[in-house]
């Protein structure tokens, strides 16, 4: 492959070089130098990529704006690393060029946006500056931030544009919506490109006084990725202290004081979980203290885990809070002997075994604690012959989908059948035709046996010591995209990584089933058996409607004549739950019912 890009490349650097000879007199150079553009125009198109890699290059041996504009249509092709840095080293090579273009009007950026956006990049940041600030000058910031030149700001503006974004979105010049925008692309220039307004800060935080909840949730983001102590943060402590504030403002809250961190931050903490505050701020607050002072937060935990008897609460605690470097050593040796809800334990013995962690030591301290059991039962190949037979033979396929669907299993997160279910783990559309009982049963009690590629954990830790478990979403040049156990997915700047490790477990925990009866393990491990069979669970068939929004109307609702007006809410709204129909496209009571207590 190389040998041919080589030859594809050499070829049009001397067919290039013949074009500049010095024989050619100005007007025949003119002719070819159009004729040859065009040529160069359909090699820019190629399906080859290798073709298209050589032109880019090539186009560098051309000293004009019309090459520099040739080789940006590489974008609207398909791009790898390769052809980004080719593409990258022609416009630093023809940047005079491309730049006396832009700021004549010869190259108009309207409808090129992503070019102006690369060649933003690519060049010196004063040349950066200077063009963008030309455009800015030619087309002013609206009120309602039409058009991407917010969003260009933050992907290529330098300090003295982002400043005037800044400016003018404290000035409240932008309408809610694009003040938002203003305020989220401080923040990504910030964490993908580490630069930031020229000039003061601190008067960020007018913004968590005279705005709604979406600015000030990105504003208190912003204050987090700015490290911004002071006023900032004494705001931001008040948003978390005071219960007026939703439950979405003051997690933003809390989690800008983990960031930022320090003397102040530790202290509002240490407040927030006191045992004179709900527990709903306590199981918030404790894991950012955690981060900060894990000390400090030992003790606060230990009344949690006493209190702690919804599931969900407790999944999400134990996930937070173990993703301090360490932190499940030190509460393993500091957890008591006694009086921890079974509930908490479950929870934490599950998080401290799912991802790839293998917290053993946390899992066996939070069992005895609350008085439960270890699984200590090994799984033989005869154990798992017999399993087989069992669950051929006794198992109920039908009961056992409903126990997928149970929320304290959260396979339905991370598993999709037909389309319908999350992305961390492999599609389970056709896995009962495809792999034997025995097969899937020690895929679910000992997930790490065999792993499907592509489905290892990763652990990233960040250089605040954070560490963050999942499978690999995506990655670009500057982030990386995990898809942790709860199927959320987490952005990372690579800026902030400190290590990457690909871990050999699988994000599935082990002892997923160990609270199942017999039967209710049987009847699971028949119904994954027949999935993409014939008949009620094969979901390989078109046209059946797989998820749906059930609208929650109460008895109020139909005394006042106002059951309608829940179609006029959008579906993220509370007051819709979303679901997905069974494998046969049916959406039965008990489905509806599950979803309800899901919400």
């Amino acid at each position: 492959m190389f040998h041919s890009i080589r030859f594809v490349f050499a070829f049009l650097v001397l067919w290039v070089g013949l074009m500049f000879s010095p024989q050619t007199t100005a007007a025949a150079l003119a002719t070819s130098l159009e004729l040859r553009l065009k040529t160069f125009e359909k090699l820019i198109e190629d399906p080859s990529p290798q073709v298209r890699l050589a032109a880019v290059r090539a186009l560098a041996r051309i000293p004009s704006a019309q090459a520099a504009s040739t080789a940006l249509r590489a974008l609207e092709q398909p791009m790898d690393p390769t052809l980004d840095y080719a593409l990258w080293l022609t416009l630093n090579e023809l940047a005079s060029y491309w730049i006396a273009a832009v700021e004549d009007g010869t190259w108009n950026p309207d409808g090129k946006e992503a070019q102006l956006e690369f060649g933003l990049k690519a060049v010196a940041p004063g040349q950066a500056s200077r063009v963008l600030g030309g455009l800015l000058e030619s087309r002013p910031l609206t009120r309602d931030g039409s058009g991407p030149w917010i969003e260009l700001i933050g992907r290529a503006g330098t300090p003295r544009e982002l400043r005037l974004l800044l400016d003018r979105a404290l000035a409240n010049h932008f309408n809610p919506e694009a003040t938002r925008r203003a305020v989220l692309a401080l923040r990504e220039a910030d964490r993908l490109r580490k630069v930031r307004p020229q000039g003061p800060l601190d008067s960020i935080q007018s913004l968590l006084e005279s705005s709604g909840p979406e600015v000030q949730l990105e504003t208190l983001a912003l204050i987090a990725q700015w490290k911004l102590s002071g006023r900032p943060l004494n705001r931001a402590a008040a948003i978390a202290a005071n219960p007026e504030f939703s439950g979405e403002l003051r997690r933003a809250a809390i989690d800008a004081l983990r960031q930022v961190g320090g003397k102040e931050a530790i202290e509002s903490l240490t407040n927030l979980s006191a045992d004179n505050h709900p527990l709903s701020v306590r199981l918030m607050a404790v894991p950012a203290l955690a981060a900060l002072d894990s000390g400090q937060a030992m003790g606060r935990v230990i009344p949690i885990l006493q209190d702690l008897e919804d599931e969900a609460q407790a999944l999400e605690f134990w996930r937070q809070i173990l993703r301090t470097k360490d932190m499940g050593t030190a509460l393993a040796n500091a957890l008591p002997e006694t009086g921890i809800s079974p509930t908490a334990a479950r929870a934490g013995i599950r998080v401290a075994r799912e991802g790839g962690r293998t917290e053993l030591q946390l899992a066996s301290a939070l069992a005895k604690g609350a008085g439960l059991e270890m699984d200590s039962q090994e799984l033989t190949q005869e154990l798992l012959v017999e399993l087989s037979k069992k669950a051929l033979a006794q198992g109920d396929a039908h009961r056992g989908e409903y126990i997928y669907r149970r929320i304290n299993l959260a396979c339905m997160v991370c598993h999709a059948i037909g389309g319908a279910g999350g992305k961390v783990g492999p599609d389970m559309t056709s896995i009962g035709a495809s792999a034997p009982m025995d097969y899937l049963i020690e895929s679910i009690v000992l997930p790490s046996a065999k792993i499907k590629e592509g489905y290892h954990s990763i652990l990233v830790t960040t250089r605040d010591g954070s560490e963050y478990i999942g499978t690999l979403a995506r990655e670009t040049p500057d982030e990386i995209v995990l898809r942790n156990a709860a199927g959320e997915e987490l952005a990372l700047a690579k800026a902030d990584v400190e290590t990457r490790e690909e871990g050999t477990l699988s994000i599935m925990p082990t002892g997923l089933v160990d609270d199942l009866s017999e039967q209710e393990q049987l009847d699971l491990y028949a119904f994954l058996g027949q999935l993409g069979k014939s008949g009620d669970f094969d979901a390989s068939r078109g046209g059946t409607a797989r998820r749906w929004h059930l609208g929650v109307v109460v008895h109020t609702d139909r005394q006042n004549n106002q059951e309608d007006w829940i179609w006029k809410l959008a579906f993220e709204h509370a007051r819709w739950i979303s679901t997905y129909s069974r494998v046969n496209g049916h959406l039965t009571r008990q489905v509806m019912e599950q979803a309800g207590q899901a919400q």
